[in-house]
């Protein structure tokens, strides 16, 4: 019995030590999401959350939705599931931030489940570090939108599909088929992006797979169950004409998205240059200002890139198991990317880091591969100077955080101080107008004077403006993105407001401008 129960304590402290610096790991992922979380004023993607998930039932949600021309109308899923969020936490911003975060944490746990599932208990934990302490993950599960939800769901059909892969017990699996067929279904309603994810997988599993019949048995289920989301978005007028949808035009090349879609990935959209100010015109120049940082981002991920090649073309006899695994991710990897790629050609859509989450999954499965031992000692160096490159990734990706918490050069625009201005120059002869931007977002910070300008007729803003105002002598222009918005209207506000009005002064903040315009 001693002999017996010594036995179990060995094997309860193994266990212990195995799970400990995952655990850890977890913890400072954790804290990432959570710390200074409502900080930072909402911005007009998160102002269009609350607007599009509010509302007195749920017809009356789906009914905003479906009639609005952006993208929002393809992510009905995510907006009910935030307001039954806000029925229950409120609408401050913690918590209408923290479903993100749970979200976000609830990734990582699932990931790391089924690495250790597939590779086992080291590649679990590289994974999870990488994860953890990922920029792309923290900025995201920070944000009130669908990226984490969509993270989670696409972790949930990895997991689900994961108990089918070659090194899995096949038994048992009518449950997990199940569940990814319910995945799959929601997340196409919060994500036609959750449909490019499901297609690699889908070609991922066929390309491995030794048995074409339980290929088929698993995977036409699954396209029956895509059958409502393809109806809800046949049935949409952007089917016929998809210029009744609103989505953001490339203004640059597809190799620069491509370019930064993996750098967002890997080091997240916080580490070089600012996005607010690479809006500006000379790009070249703020480039260069970052040169340094880019350049030790570029080498880190080359090092890192030439690690899993040498990882993947490895033969080492420990690691033949995990080949099926590697090429199916491989596969998920590279399917993904090249579905991607054709949508936004033919689209001609902004490829950005956020739409990619669908290659971020199958990034952080392939990228512990570059770290195996193995047993030449001739190799040795180059597994030391991979792991001080995967080690330097995450300093950088903590260096990328701390920009994103601390530098006001890395905020979106401050609805918060908008709000604050606004109410306190509005007054009998001064109003102020909203032109483009959330007008829902400043009633949330305490504005309940400004008039919403978002449906004014711009051929004629100067006399719209006059009549909104009350022929008030002052009239205030709020518009956030200018540049965006003139272009789509295709108006001048200097031009247009100089019939009527005489331009007083410009307060230029972060992606928004206030101008005061006296009659003249």
């Amino acid at each position: 019995m001693l002999l017996q129960r010594t036995s179990l304590e060995r094997i309860r402290a193994s266990n212990f030590k195995s799970y400990l610096p995952i655990v850890l790991t977890l913890v400072i992922g954790i804290f990432l999401r959570f710390f200074l979380l409502q900080d930072k004023s909402l911005w007009l993607d998160e102002g269009a959350s609350l607007y599009y998930s509010d509302g007195t039932s749920i017809q009356a949600i789906i009914s905003t939705i479906v009639t609005t021309d952006t993208g929002d109308r393809f992510q009905p899923f995510y907006y009910l599931v935030l307001h039954f969020w806000r029925q229950i936490f409120g609408s401050s911003e913690f918590a209408v931030r923290s479903l993100s975060a749970l979200l976000g944490i609830g990734t990582i746990v699932v990931l790391c489940t089924t690495a250790w599932q597939l590779y086992g208990r080291k590649h679990a934990l590289w994974l999870t570090l990488f994860l953890s302490f990922s920029a792309y993950g923290v900025y995201y599960s920070q944000q009130t939108r669908a990226y984490t939800l969509l993270l989670f769901l696409a972790s949930l059909q990895l997991y689900f599909l994961s108990q089918i892969l070659p090194q899995k017990n096949v038994r048992g699996t009518a449950i997990a088929q199940v569940l990814f067929c319910i995945t799959t279904a929601i997340g196409l309603f919060c994500s036609i992006f959750i449909g490019i994810y499901t297609l690699a997988l889908c070609v991922a599993h066929f390309l491995v797979s030794r048995n074409i019949k339980r290929w088929l048995q698993w995977w036409l289920p699954v396209a029956i169950a895509c059958v409502p989301a393809a109806i809800f978005y046949l049935a949409s007028p952007v089917a016929t004409d998809p210029t009744k949808v609103h989505v953001t035009p490339s203004n640059q090349s597809v190799i620069q998205n491509i370019a930064f879609v993996f750098y967002g990935l890997l080091v997240g959209e916080t580490y070089g240059p600012p996005i607010e100010q690479m809006r500006g015109g000379d790009r070249l120049q703020l480039v260069f200002s970052y040169l340094p940082v880019l350049l030790l981002f570029v080498l880190v991920a080359g090092i890192i890139f030439i690690g899993l090649v040498r990882g993947l073309k490895a033969r080492s006899p420990e690691y033949k198991q995990y080949r099926p695994i590697d090429r199916f991710f491989l596969i998920t990897f590279s399917a993904a990317f090249i579905i991607a790629l054709a949508f936004a050609i033919v689209t001609k859509f902004n490829w950005l880091p956020r739409h990619s989450f669908y290659i971020y999954i199958p990034l952080a499965f392939l990228l512990p591969i570059a770290l195996r031992l193995s047993s030449s000692s001739k190799k040795k160096n180059w597994q030391h100077l991979y792991r001080w490159a995967f080690i330097v990734l995450l300093l950088l990706n903590l260096y990328a955080n701390y920009n994103y918490y601390f530098e006001p050069r890395y905020q979106r625009e401050n609805y918060r101080e908008i709000a604050q201005y606004l109410s306190k120059n509005n007054s009998q002869d001064s109003k102020s107008v909203l032109l483009y931007g959330v007008p829902y977002l400043l009633p949330y910070y305490g504005d309940t004077l400004t008039i919403d300008g978002l449906g004014l007729d711009t051929t004629k803003l100067a006399a719209e403006v006059s009549r909104v105002t009350e022929n008030a002598n002052t009239a205030i222009i709020a518009i956030s993105d200018q540049a965006f918005w003139e272009k789509k209207r295709n108006f001048d506000l200097e031009s247009s407001m100089a019939k009527s009005y005489k331009l007083e002064s410009h307060l230029p903040l972060t992606n928004f401008d206030i101008y005061h315009y006296v009659k003249k």
